[in-house]
Parts: structure tokens; C-alpha cells; sequence
């Protein structure tokens, strides 16, 4: 389990204290899933989608006993009364108590991206594509042994976002576009390939620039790249190996 920050913890404060019923007006939506989703980008840490939205929900839940305009039901422990705040969550609650909200969000204003309330389809597939990862990617082999296949896509909404705009909806090797072949329903449908694996970055944050980083291709493409363990094909390599070019 990632442990949750101060920063996370913050933004947890302030969704509670000035969110009483929808999100806090700065964040210019009445969506609680999309007020989270506006802070995934900083604070996510390789949390999933749902996992961050579940974890901050909770984090939120912590504060709402502590502030009697909020509407919401805080935790509350087996005798009915609120679950004492303790470690980061006291230090942070201590730390706003007698702050005016402005500077509270001039505080956690540095975790939020507004822009993303303005793409949710866009996490509404990234959601999608997780979910079938964690039915698909289990087999098992014959001596009782599973075997965990795991083809990662990028994640960060907002350079997942560029890369469709900038590369289109067509895949990147064989020409598949979902929305061609389903219509409405694969509409806004594609996987993003990064052209340099996260794994060759040894575990160091980079740049990366969806223009010449990242790459639009469809699943079965992004499978045939990771195919084999330990090797990742490029765009090019996996074209001179198709036998039928799909269009």
C-alpha cells in the first residue's frame, strides 16, 4: 500500500472544510470524481485510478466530523464518535485550523490541474483498461504456477490526452481505428505506447513528450510489442512483422 503524504492530506482538509455538499468552487465542477481526478496528476503516485480515488475519498471522510457545516457523515469508531485524527492528518489539520481558506488553496492550488475536468473520458478509459488488465493479465500454467502478464499504458491523463490529439485515433502500426470498426461505442478508444519503456528510466522521473515519446496504437498491437519478456519491440519492428496490414 503507497503511504499517503502531507501534500494528499491536504487536499483531503480542503475538500472536506469548503466542500459541504459539491466540491469546493475552485475547482469549477459539481462532480465528486472529477475533484479528485484533478489532483491524480501530482499526487497519484503510481496509484491506480480507482485506488486514488477511494484513498482520497477516504482521507476527505477523516476531516468531515471536524467541521459541523459539512453535510457528510465522517468515520466514526464502534461507539459513534469520531475517529481521532492522528500523525499527518493532525500536523495538517493543526497546520490549516486557523488558516482563511484562500490560503488554504493558495496551499494544495499547487497539486490541482483544472484542465482535467475537461477530458473524464479520457479517465473513463484509462478505468476501463485497468479493470481488463486485472481480469486478463492472471493465467495459469499447468504445474499450478500463475503467471502475471502485465502491459502497462501511460497513465498520466493529461500526456495521455496530448498524444491522442497530436497522433490521432489510428494505430501507429497496423491502422486500426476502433471508431471506424464499433462506431459509436469505440469511439475516443485507443492505447498510448511509450516509444522508450517507463523500466529504462532505472526508476528516475523524466520528461516525457507525447509528440516524439508516446505513440497511438491498438491492444493487440501493445501486446505484440511486450510480447516477449524482457523485449519491446519498436513501432518499425513490429510493422515489418505484420502480414496483413488492417485499415
Amino acid at each position: 500500500m503507497i503511504k499517503r503524504g502531507t501534500s494528499f492530506f491536504e487536499v483531503a482538509y480542503f475538500l472536506s472544510k469548503y466542500g459541504q455538499v459539491n466540491p469546493p468552487l475552485q475547482l469549477q465542477t459539481n462532480s465528486w470524481k472529477t475533484a479528485y481526478h484533478i489532483f491524480y496528476e501530482v499526487l497519484n503516485e503510481g496509484r491506480e485510478i480507482l485506488v486514488f480515488e477511494h484513498s482520497l475519498k477516504n482521507a476527505r471522510d477523516g476531516f468531515d466530523n471536524y467541521f459541523p457545516n459539512t453535510q457528510r457523515e465522517g468515520w466514526k469508531d464502534s461507539t459513534g464518535k469520531p475517529i481521532k485524527l492522528s500523525g499527518i492528518s493532525l500536523e495538517v489539520f493543526n497546520k490549516f485550523e486557523n488558516f482563511s481558506e484562500r490560503e488554504v488553496w493558495e496551499q494544495v492550488s499547487k497539486y490541482a490541474n483544472i484542465a482535467v475536468k475537461d477530458y473524464e473520458p479520457i479517465f473513463e478509459n484509462l478505468i476501463a483498461i485497468e479493470e481488463s488488465e486485472k481480469k486478463e493479465n492472471i493465467l495459469k500454467t499447468e504445474g499450478g504456477e500463475k503467471v502475471y502478464i502485465s502491459t502497462k499504458v501511460e497513465r498520466d491523463p493529461s500526456l495521455r490526452n496530448d498524444a491522442l490529439k497530436i497522433h490521432g485515433y489510428d494505430c501507429a502500426v497496423c491502422g486500426f481505428n476502433f471508431e471506424k470498426y464499433y462506431g459509436d461505442w469505440g469511439k475516443h478508444w485507443a492505447e498510448v505506447h511509450h516509444l522508450v519503456p517507463i523500466s529504462e528510466s532505472k526508476q528516475k522521473k523524466r520528461q516525457t513528450n507525447p509528440t516524439k515519446d508516446l505513440a497511438v496504437i491498438c491492444a493487440n498491437c501493445h501486446r505484440m510489442i511486450h510480447r516477449k519478456k524482457g523485449i519491446a519491440l519498436t513501432i518499425l519492428e513490429l510493422k515489418g512483422k505484420l502480414k496483413h496490414k488492417r485499415i
